[in-house]
């Protein structure tokens, strides 16, 4: 059997990862309950998805909390009177559940974990709130949270008329906007209301948003009525899922290098996608391929220096990774801001499937060249061939 030191996520010194009994097995994604976390402004339509979701005959029970940035409740008639207790948990005619959340996200998901009627889903909604970092620590960092539930995806709606210049939007400075933030930090964009504008504006738009965030799968809709299935159960927030519905998007020309006008030949690419920058506060995302086995050791140092130092500008990591001495194990790694997890996937690499590691950043004012570099300097190939010129 294959040593496997890479079982438990990174333990970076910011953040210690769960401890656990050597005898446990961790349970796996498929046991835990997953749970997608909303943003996006007032007004872009998520009062109304939730109560889609609560009313909605799909067959599902699904628990959605409110937490405390919240400025409006859900549905008011929809939920009452009921809403004004503290903690207080409604069910609803379709066995779907909604709780407010005032005080402690862990305290609330705990009490869901241990109500005798198992959940298919938790929905968190977060108004107003800019970076859903805190949410997610919760599920990297609380070991009894960690082992009940994991991340599904960050969902943000974005009204297509307004978001433009919600993006556009300058912060005195030049710090970076919630709306970039919340473009940046999210693995689905449901694009709303895109009957109130023209074909021309609309793409202006999906052309803005994959400027920022070229690995979101942007799905437009009118009314926030959306196919549940495009949005709960998709395994987003990881990168192996994108991997498995599109295996090429890292390659694609106005994927992330055209996005920054760089090829793979460190050509100047044809820039697809052109727009004006400065209003977007240097955010944008990076991606990086390369073949061959990395080194454990060299990719824990790389990626612990990486994001201690910049914990605040790189908003998302993510990646599949394929390590010296772990057979067909393969990877899977992601970040918010300096907080990870990692550990093997499910999905082996396949006999015939080349071994290239790929890895995503979003944040602000990336360096490419630096993060190309060090995350290269990280290969098995790399280091022997380094060794070789030292002797």
């Amino acid at each position: 059997s294959v040593h496997n030191p890479l079982a438990s996520p990174f333990t970076l010194p910011l953040s210690p990862s769960p401890t656990r009994n050597m005898d446990d097995a961790a349970p796996s994604d498929a046991e835990k309950v997953p749970v997608t976390i909303i943003t996006g402004f007032l007004g872009a339509g998520k009062t109304t998805l939730v109560n889609h979701i609560l009313k909605g005959d799909h067959g599902m029970i699904i628990a959605v909390i409110e937490n405390e940035f919240g400025a409006v409740s859900i549905d008011d008639a929809l939920v009452g009177e009921n809403m004004k207790e503290k903690e207080d948990v409604i069910t609803m005619d379709n066995g779907c559940v909604c709780c407010t959340v005032r005080g402690d996200l862990v305290r609330a998901l705990l009490t869901l974990k241990d109500r005798p009627k198992k959940f298919d889903h938790i929905i968190i909604e977060t108004t107003g709130l800019a970076d859903p970092a805190p949410v997610a620590f919760t599920f990297f960092i609380n070991p009894e949270i960690a082992d009940a539930f994991r991340i599904d995806s960050i969902l943000c709606l974005a009204d297509a008329k307004h978001i433009a210049l919600h993006l556009e939007e300058e912060k005195a400075d030049g710090a970076v906007n919630e709306a970039v933030s919340q473009v940046a930090f999210a693995d689905r964009i449901l694009l709303n209301k895109i009957d109130l504008v023209s074909a021309e504006q609309l793409q202006d738009v999906v052309d803005t948003i994959h400027s920022i965030n070229a690995v979101a799968d942007v799905i437009q809709t009118t009314n926030s009525v959306v196919d549940l299935t495009r949005i709960l159960g998709v395994s987003s927030f990881s990168i192996e899922k994108t991997l498995e519905v599109d295996p090429e998007f890292l390659d694609e020309e106005d994927s992330l290098k055209a996005v920054e006008g760089v090829s793979a030949g460190n050509e100047p690419a044809k820039k697809k996608i052109k727009k004006k920058r400065h209003d977007l506060t240097g955010v944008s995302s990076v991606g990086i391929l390369a073949e061959g086995e990395l080194d454990f050791t060299a990719v824990n140092t790389f990626m612990m220096k990486l994001l201690q130092e910049n914990a605040l500008s790189i908003y998302r990591s993510k990646g599949v990774m394929c390590f010296k001495d772990q057979g067909d194990v393969k990877f899977i790694f992601q970040g918010v801001h300096e907080q990870i997890n990692f550990g093997p996937s499910s999905v082996l690499w396949q006999p015939d499937e080349k071994r290239v590691n790929k890895m995503v950043f979003i944040g602000r004012n990336l360096n490419r060249e630096e993060l190309e570099g060090g995350f290269r300097k990280c290969l098995v190939s790399e280091i022997e061939a380094a060794a070789a010129v030292a002797k």
